[in-house]
């Protein structure tokens, strides 16, 4: 029921039906031996039956509680809804300097936190630096404050869980065409993703513009229409700091029509936003950003809770020691040598087949959680693209126990990102960037192999 090249093979591989009551042995993959009790439970069960165990878990043991909670809250009050999604208060508060003061007052950091306060008053008594969105996401949210801050976040919940669904469907139809089990049950894990669920969807958060654009830039591509690639990736303009990586591969990869979509479609953007708030508004927002990156820690000591932050520099500066010259050394190093490697294997992946196509989407997604300044946990989700372009990549390349061991990861991924800020938090570790050190590394590995062998072209899925 499962092919060899499998998604979650993992969690139904190795279970022989002995079809002439013969003992069969139990095939070992990779030194992993699964087990299953067939004499209590019975046959093992195929990708349906695990897609629907997935499934009812979700909707009864965290759709249906999350209802609940958030039903008592709507009924205890408006405050409840504002602690819930403390930071919708940043772009609902954007949106109302945009509405009821003036589009280019948007970069005033004082008037920014009176607007904040006003909403609602945080935990540690004050907010931490200003909204660092460029200003056509203000123009986008200004629209919203014409209702009440619990409307409008209700209203950015709907439209938050859309985008996401839209983002992670477009990828899993790209690389599993017909093939609806499984791209139900990607689905299906991707809403219990920890980081999507209260890091981003519950907290009113933009993460999900990410997944939507780098899905629909990887679906389109897929298609053959890399200008339009290119215009779905500028939706990544909404935070620049996501692009740190991207922009580069498309110059390493040789993907011209795809940085020209991209241009053209960023170009748009900046030209609505000088249209919203004028000319001067982009000195301003380059001098916000250059304040954002003092209290983020760029050029000194962070001011930022690192514990809810991924990327190596703020992992390291988590760690006793880290702040170090040597342990900024270290980091230094390990920086370099990712980045070097990553470059080295981008420039040599064009004409490599699909497989190597897809594998460079997901190894610079994965490294750009990593290789950063500033990568909220909610930023996070992207990883679940880049498991699954890594998973298609591996069956068109015929690695079924490669892919075994990628959704082994991925499970563990999945499990750890629910406790990854509290042992954070405590430790000083986090362990979310733990493993996305070894799925970075994994993935540059299989991008090195991929890219030493020609795999056979694959037609673009739809055309």
């Amino acid at each position: 029921m499962i092919s060899s090249a499998g998604f979650p093979s993992l969690l139904s591989r190795g279970f022989p039906i002995n079809v002439e009551n013969q003992p069969v042995e139990r095939p070992r993959h990779a030194g992993v031996l699964v087990f299953w009790p067939e004499r209590i439970l019975g046959p093992h069960p195929g990708l349906r039956e695990i897609n629907l165990v997935c499934w009812t878990s979700l909707v009864a043991f965290l759709l249906v509680p999350l209802c609940v909670v958030h039903f008592i809250q709507v009924k205890h009050g408006a405050g409840s809804i504002r602690k819930l999604s403390s930071d919708f208060v940043y772009v609902y508060g954007v949106g109302q300097i945009a509405h009821r003061y003036s589009p280019a007052r948007i970069y005033d950091s004082s008037l920014q936190q009176r607007v904040f306060l006003a909403i609602q008053p945080p935990r540690e008594g004050t907010y931490y630096g200003p909204s660092p969105y460029p200003p056509f996401v203000a123009m986008f949210f200004a629209p919203f404050t014409y209702v009440s801050f619990e409307s409008a976040y209700l209203l950015w919940l709907g439209i938050s869980l859309s985008l996401y669904l839209i983002g992670i469907g477009a990828t899993a139809a790209a690389v599993f065409p017909d093939e609806r089990v499984k791209i139900s049950l990607i689905v299906c894990l991707a809403l219990a993703f920890y980081p999507f669920i209260f890091g981003t969807l519950l907290n009113g958060q933009l993460a999900t513009i990410a997944i939507c654009s780098a899905g629909l830039a990887i679906y389109q591509e897929n298609l053959g229409h890399l200008f339009r690639s290119g215009l779905a990736l500028a939706l990544l303009s909404y935070k620049p700091t996501l692009l740190l990586l991207l922009i580069p591969m498309l110059l390493l990869t040789r993907r011209f029509k795809t940085l020209l979509g991209f241009t053209a479609g960023t170009g748009i953007l900046i030209l609505v936003g000088t249209a919203f708030a004028g000319v001067n508004i982009w000195p301003a927002y380059v001098h916000m950003l250059r304040y954002f990156g003092q209290v983020a820690g760029v050029s000194g000591a962070s001011h930022l809770q690192l514990w809810k932050y991924l990327d190596l520099c703020s992992s390291f500066s988590a760690i006793a020691g880290g702040r170090s010259v040597a342990g900024t050394a270290l980091l230094m190093s390990a920086i370099g040598a990712s980045a070097a490697a990553l470059a080295a294997l981008l420039w040599n992946s064009p004409s490599r087949g699909r497989p190597a196509q897809w594998l460079t989407w997901a190894a610079t997604l994965t490294w750009t959680l990593l290789l950063n300044v500033y990568v909220p946990i909610y930023d996070s989700v992207l990883v679940i693209i880049a498991v699954v372009l890594t998973l298609g990549a591996l069956r068109d390349l015929g690695r079924s126990i490669a892919a075994e061991w990628i959704t082994f990861l991925a499970i563990v991924l999945f499990a750890l990102s629910w406790e990854t800020e509290s042992f954070a938090k405590v430790h000083g570790v986090q362990l979310l960037t733990v493993i996305l050190v070894v799925l970075g590394s994994v993935q540059l590995l299989l991008l090195q192999q991929a890219t030493r062998q020609r795999a056979p072209e694959l037609a673009p899925s739809g055309v």
